[in-house]
């Protein structure tokens, strides 16, 4: 009998099956998690209106980012403890429950409360999700899955404000926030039974809860979310800042926080990278509906430009990334002019009494987008891949890092922008000036990249 072609044995060829089965629910979550966020930034500026809670932009920002806090940095600790899959099983209830509370509320309280309790379990799935794509999937798909991100946000970019503005519009705030649940539930459900089978962490020696930094990091942003135009507010915002700060470098790899070259830089430069965009992020929306009287339709088609801009340069310097170090700092350098250029046109836009606003903003935060992809992939992808002089810091290690980094950026300022929107709404007049005053801010601090990207 003629010998045919070798087969993999039937456990290594389950395996794969389920290796890419659990990849595909994997960019199904983050297809769900994609739409979400466009969710809560269209929903934002309407709940505000209708709870009467205009003065709660920054509380809410902050309260959200520091419940996130307090968990995330305790993932690797708690993946010591018990494995991935049994983490999701616990945590994705109380994601849900978060969202329904925040459906049902009455009053922007208990909207708070069901939005900390999501993000209380959040926090803690980013790093369990992190850790399970990287113990669980073999190197092949992970890389694969990696790089299915970036479709997966461009089919968001699409899909996530249509669905956010529709589902405002025709059955409220109120059921948008609920109506995605079965699909995300599902998709999650195919995660863990995967994850039971694939799961390869060794709950070994229990690693330390990062609870004193995790601790800081809630506080400081809570403290950074009640600036406003006292000096005494003022004082303990800047301090706010300071503990934020301080937490991160106990956090990150050592001299992160110190300009250091090599790949620390990167971590640096995500970070940087990340509050200037998000932070423009955390209030477009919010400009677009508050001074420019634009309704949840418009909010959608305004989130899904910025997010197609992101998106389809995010895959084309995936597909094609910068061959060098020369290369990079040349893209890194591009997009940090595109992005202030975007911050330019948007705070323009909000000027009062300029022609075609609503033109300048939407082309604003589209620029921003491209701008932003420019610089993310290729920064993320030089983060992982191995240096050529070891440098201490893990693959594990590094993703992590820069997860947190972008992670506390975003916070931070999202917080600020969001307190000032906050502050800026409710003042007699030059609401537009000052308004402008926060995008040119934040155009100055995308001016930072390059000088970044050459120290790494």
């Amino acid at each position: 009998m003629t010998a045919g072609a070798p087969t993999a044995p039937p456990q290594q060829a389950t395996r794969r099956r389920s290796a890419a089965v659990l990849a595909v629910a994997l960019l199904l979550v983050e297809l769900v998690a994609a739409c979400q966020s466009y969710l809560t930034s269209t929903i934002t500026p309407l709940m505000a209106q209708d709870l009467d809670a205009r003065d709660g932009y920054g509380l809410l920002m902050a309260a959200t980012q520091a419940a996130m806090f307090l968990t995330m940095p305790l993932g690797a600790a708690l993946l010591s403890r018990w494995p991935a899959a049994r983490l999701l099983a616990w945590l994705t209830p109380v994601v849900v429950a978060g969202g329904v509370l925040s459906a049902a509320s009455p009053t922007f309280t208990l909207f708070l409360s069901g939005r900390v309790l999501a993000a209380l379990a959040a926090g803690a799935l980013m790093t369990v999700s992190l850790s399970a794509l990287a113990t669980s999937l073999p190197p092949a798909w992970r890389r694969l899955t990696l790089a299915g991100y970036a479709l997966v946000w461009l089919v968001a970019s699409l899909v996530g404000p249509v669905y956010a503005g529709w589902a405002s519009a025709v059955i409220g705030w109120r059921w948008a926030l609920v109506a995605y649940l079965p699909l995300f539930l599902a998709a999650r459900a195919v995660v863990i039974l995967r994850l039971r089978e694939l799961d390869r962490a060794e709950q070994g020696a229990r690693e330390r809860l990062a609870l004193v930094p995790a601790t800081l990091l809630a506080a400081g942003i809570t403290a950074v979310s009640l600036a406003g135009t006292s000096w005494a507010r003022t004082l303990l915002a800047a301090a706010g800042v300071v503990v934020v700060l301080a937490a991160a470098a106990r956090i990150l790899p050592d001299d992160t926080l110190r300009l250091a070259r090599g790949r620390r830089g990167l971590i640096l430069l995500i970070g940087v990278l990340c509050g200037a965009y998000f932070g423009a992020h955390a209030v477009v929306a919010i400009t677009a509906h508050d001074l420019l009287g634009r309704d949840a339709g418009s909010l959608a088609v305004l989130l899904g430009a910025g997010g197609v801009g992101w998106a389809v340069l995010g895959m084309v310097c995936g597909r094609w990334p910068a061959r060098d170090a020369g290369a990079y700092v040349r893209r890194v350098t591009l997009g940090a002019l595109v992005l202030a250029g975007g911050a330019a046109l948007m705070a323009a836009a909000v000027v009062p009494g300029v022609p075609a606003a609503w033109l300048l903003l939407v082309t604003g935060w589209t620029v921003s987008g491209v701008g932003m992809g420019l610089c993310y992939v290729d920064t993320l992808n030089r983060g992982l891949d191995a240096p050529p002089v070891p440098d201490g810091i893990g693959t594990s290690q590094m993703a992590q890092a820069l997860v947190m980094a972008e992670v506390i950026a975003t916070a931070l300022a999202g917080t600020l922008t969001a307190s000032a929107l906050a502050w800026i709404m409710g003042a007699p007049a030059d609401r537009g000036v000052y308004a402008a005053v926060v995008y040119g801010i934040l155009g100055l601090l995308a001016l930072a990249l390059p000088p970044l990207a050459r120290r790494t």
